[in-house]
C-alpha cells in the first residue's frame, strides 16, 4: 500500500493531493522535496517580536524569515514512533529511489513558494485585523464587566468566530485575559488590566509598549519575503537526498544560514559533505540499542553502529554541531539513562547538547498505537517540569552548563564544546 505513490520510480500526482490538502507544497519536477510554513512563522507575523520566535532565536535565527524545507520528505529509513508525520502512509521507503532534482532549482522554487504563502495565505491584512480586533475585544470586554466566550464575543463585536479565536489566543498568552474555568472557554480581563485601563485609547498604549504595533506587524511581514535560514529538517531523512551538499552551498550563496537534522545513520553521506551546514543536529534518540530499535522501528541493518559512527566524526567536522536528545517519557528518557547518554555526548564532544520533548500533534498521537501500547498520551508526554528535573541532573553528572531554556518548546540547552559565556547566535552562513 506504501508504493501506491510511486509508479515507475515517480512519485504520483495523488501523493501531492495527499499533502497538498495541508500546508504543504510539494515542490520540483520529480516531487520530493516540501517546503510547510511552522506555528512559530505565524505566530512571529502576528506580533514582529522576539517572544514569538521559536526556540532556534537563541541561534540568532528569526522565525519569520525561517525556510522550513525537506529535500527527502517521503523517504526515511526510521518508522520513529514520535514522528508527527504519516509514516503509516506517506513514507515511501527507505531509500531514495527517484531521480533528484538540482540543488538551485529546488532553491528557487522553495523561495517563491514561501513568498507567494506568505503573501497570499499568512496576508500582512490579516494581522493588522487581528491587531483591530484585539484592542475591539478587550475594550468590549472591559465596558461589559462579565464573562465572555467566544460566540457572545464574535456575536457582539460582528466578527467571525476564527477571528475572534486568534485574538482571544493572543490575549490569553500575554496574560491580558484569563480563562476562569477548566473548559477553557470562559474568559475574564486580567484584575492587573482592568484596575488601570478604562479607555480605547489606554489599550492601545498598552499594546504598543508590552504587545505590538502596526509598524512591527507591517515590518516582519516584509522581512518575512526575504528567508534567510533553511531548516532542512522538515520530513525524511534530508541526507538521502544525494544532491544535499550542492543544497547546502545553493542556501549558502544566498547569504542564508542552514541547519540540518539528520537520525545519523548516514555516517557517509556526512563524511563526504562537500558543504556543511552552519549547524548539523544529530538526533540521539536512545541511551542503547534495545531502546534504539523500540523507538525508531528502524527499516536498515546496523542502525545503531551506523549512529555511534556518526557521533565518532562530529568532532572532526568543521560546522558547529549539536546532539538532541528528542525525549519520550517512560521510553527513551529516564533518570536512569543520564549516565548511558553522558558517555555517548562526551564521545561525540559537539558543540551543544540538546533535551527537547517530542511534540504530541498530528500523527504523534499515534504513539501508543505504533508502541503496540495500552498506556495513555500522557504517559507518553514529558513535562516541562520532568524534563527540567533531569536537565539540571544532566548537568550536575555530566558537567554541561544548561544556557538556555524555552518553556513552550520544552527546550533544554547545554554547551559542551562551546564556551558557555560565548554567545552562540550564528553571524554567518
Amino acid at each position: 500500500m506504501k508504493n501506491q505513490y510511486i509508479v515507475n520510480n515517480k512519485i504520483t500526482n495523488d501523493f501531492v493531493e495527499k499533502y497538498t490538502k495541508t500546508t504543504y507544497r510539494i515542490i520540483g519536477r520529480n516531487k520530493h522535496t516540501a517546503i510547510k510554513p511552522c506555528h512559530w512563522l505565524e505566530q512571529k507575523l502576528l506580533t514582529g517580536r522576539d517572544n514569538r520566535n521559536c526556540y532556534k532565536g537563541i541561534f540568532g535565527i528569526q522565525s519569520h524569515r525561517c525556510l522550513q524545507n525537506t529535500p527527502s520528505m517521503p523517504f526515511c529509513n526510521h518508522q520513529c514512533v514520535f514522528c508527527w508525520r504519516d509514516i503509516e502512509l506517506g513514507s515511501l521507503g527507505s531509500e531514495f529511489i527517484v531521480e533528484p532534482d538540482e540543488p538551485k532549482d529546488l532553491v528557487d522554487e522553495m523561495i517563491r513558494h514561501q513568498r507567494d504563502i506568505i503573501k497570499n495565505h499568512l496576508p500582512l491584512r490579516r494581522y493588522l485585523e487581528n491587531y483591530e480586533i484585539m484592542v475591539d475585544t478587550l475594550n468590549f470586554m472591559l465596558s461589559n464587566d462579565e464573562n465572555h466566550n467566544i460566540n457572545s464575543l464574535s456575536r457582539n463585536l460582528h466578527v467571525s468566530k476564527n477571528k475572534v479565536d486568534r485574538a482571544v489566543n493572543l490575549l490569553k498568552n500575554q496574560k491580558f485575559i484569563t480563562a476562569i474555568d477548566d473548559s477553557l472557554k470562559n474568559y475574564r480581563v486580567e484584575k492587573e488590566i482592568s484596575c488601570c485601563i478604562d479607555s480605547r485609547d489606554e489599550i492601545i498604549k498598552l499594546f504598543n509598549l508590552a504587545l505590538t504595533t502596526p509598524d512591527e506587524i507591517m515590518q516582519v511581514h516584509g522581512e518575512a519575503m526575504n528567508p534567510n535560514h533553511a531548516a532542512i529538517s522538515l520530513d525524511g531523512e534530508p541526507l538521502l537526498y544525494p544532491k544535499i551538499g550542492g543544497l547546502v552551498e545553493e542556501f549558502r550563496n544566498r547569504n542564508m544560514t542552514s541547519f540540518i537534522v539528520t537520525n545519523g545513520t548516514l555516517p557517509e553521506r556526512i563524511e563526504s559533505l562537500n558543504s556543511l551546514p552552519s549547524q548539523l543536529y544529530i538526533t540521539l534518540p536512545a541511551p542503547n540499542e534495545t531502546v534504539y530499535k523500540k523507538v525508531c522501528r528502524p527499516m536498515i541493518k546496523n542502525g545503531w553502529s551506523k549512529i555511534s559512527d556518526t557521533l565518532d566524526l562530529v568532532e572532526s567536522l568543521s560546522c558547529r554541531s549539536l546532539v538532541r536528545i528528542t525525549a519520550i517519557k517512560n521510553l527513551n528518557l529516564s533518570e536512569n539513562y543520564i549516565k548511558d547518554y553522558i558517555k555517548l555526548i562526551d564521545k561525540a564532544n559537539p558543540n551543544f547538547f540538546e533535551i527537547k520533548g517530542f511534540t504530541l500533534q498530528a500523527k504523534a498521537l499515534m504513539i501508543n498505537e505504533r508502541l503496540k501500547s495500552d498506556k495513555t498520551l500522557q504517559y507518553y508526554f514529558p513535562e516541562y517540569e520532568y524534563l527540567e528535573e533531569l536537565a539540571l541532573k544532566f548537568e550536575e553528572i555530566g558537567d554541561f552548563p544548561l544556557i538556555y531554556t524555552n518553556k513552550v518548546s520544552r527546550d533544554f540547552l547545554f554547551a559542551v564544546n562551546w564556551d558557555k559565556d560565548k554567545d552562540p547566535k550564528i553571524i554567518t552562513p
